[in-house]
């Protein structure tokens, strides 16, 4: 330990190859920040809870790699977190491979912790900075994510209203997305 009463990150994440309780502190100090970004990136309460799961399994299964200093794991769980969600939106499912290593189970998003998540996520702040981002868009990327995200139309639909093909659609969609989690973020 470093001496104090409350260990590091790394400390922590070090501790629980031996002790699982000490990856379930670790999990309490930064599970309200990534739930929060999840929700952010996703605006849905279950999605966000089960990449939330899936990125902790993650870092658990890459503990070993976590060098400690500086800022603590915040930065480090951030980028796994950005990872998750970018393959979500890419595939448009979230992964469950690392929790599946595990045996750890997705669970349901009760109503009162929904309501808990979306205030984590401050989404009302955040409706301003969308609008601004989906402005900055091209038009044919713009509705392509509208079709696709908003509207959930599959991607032969939005080829055929936006008068291309599929390929192009999915290409418009993956563009419109990876720039505005880029802007967002």
């Amino acid at each position: 330990m470093n001496g104090d009463l409350d260990p590091t990150d790394g400390q922590l994440l070090a501790l629980a190859r031996l002790d699982p309780e000490a990856f379930g502190r670790f999990y309490d100090r930064h599970a309200d920040a990534i739930i929060g970004y999840c929700m952010r990136r996703t605006g849905c309460a279950d999605t966000a809870a089960d990449l939330t799961g899936e990125v902790f399994a993650a870092a658990y299964a890459q503990r070993g790699t976590y060098r400690d200093g500086g800022p603590g794991a915040r930065p480090w769980l951030h980028g796994i977190a950005r990872n998750q969600v970018r393959a979500y939106l890419r595939r448009s499912r979230v992964s469950d491979r690392y929790r599946r290593r595990f045996g750890w189970e997705a669970v349901a998003v009760p109503t009162d912790e929904a309501q808990r998540i979306a205030e984590l996520a401050d989404l009302p702040a955040l409706r301003d900075e969308l609008r601004a981002a989906m402005a900055s868009l091209s038009e044919g990327n713009a509705r392509a994510v509208v079709l696709r995200v908003v509207e959930e139309l599959p991607y032969a639909e939005v080829a055929d209203r936006l008068g291309c093909s599929e390929g192009a659609a999915r290409v418009r969609v993956s563009r419109g997305l990876t720039a505005l989690a880029d802007r967002l973020e």
